[in-house]
């Protein structure tokens, strides 16, 4: 078994393929695979191996990835990770997709954030992935948000997760 999407594979790792059909079509060719940052996806076709890139599950994790490309905010978009855990294995198993750095993905008309009526002042323990999103929301929705974390960085136990080699990636998507 190949891997070919996991988060082991490089950034743009099969672009080699589409780089030699380039000159052989008259059609714009698109690449795909672990393209994940705006910076990845310039590379690549600033190196003309393709004529575009596609997206997917980049999009899942960020659904503002082009919009905040666009308008220069590389830095604010939620990296996927490539670890396919809500995705493509929810996918396959036909479950819901969803998103393990983004819980809003496919879940957007269940989850309607709307701005709140009354603000009001609200304390979040923890700067774990949760208490992250939890503060990212309350705050969306209008309120004025305080979070607590005991250690001196944010990550909770997905600190734990970065320290792992082959676990880099996982430093963009806090």
């Amino acid at each position: 078994q190949v891997p070919t999407i996991a988060m082991k594979v490089p950034r743009a790792a099969f672009t080699w393929v589409t780089t030699q059909f380039r000159d052989k079509f008259s059609v714009p060719v698109i690449t795909s695979n672990r393209i994940n940052t705006p910076d990845v996806a310039e590379e690549v076709l600033a190196r003309g191996d393709a004529d575009m890139v596609s997206l997917a599950r980049p999009l899942l994790a960020d659904a503002d990835f082009v919009k905040k490309a666009a308008a220069g905010r590389a830095d604010e978009i939620n990296t996927c990770i490539g670890c396919n855990q809500a995705c493509l294995d929810h996918t396959f198993n036909r479950q819901l997709t969803s998103c393990l750095v983004n819980p809003r993905a496919c879940h957007e008309l269940e989850l309607n954030i709307g701005k709140t009526k009354q603000s009001k002042n609200l304390g979040i323990v923890g700067a774990g992935p949760a208490g992250l999103a939890s503060a990212i929301t309350a705050a969306e929705r209008g309120h004025k948000v305080t979070l607590f974390e005991a250690k001196d960085k944010i990550g909770g136990q997905f600190n734990l997760a970065r320290e792992i080699p082959g676990k880099e990636e996982f430093d963009e998507t806090l």
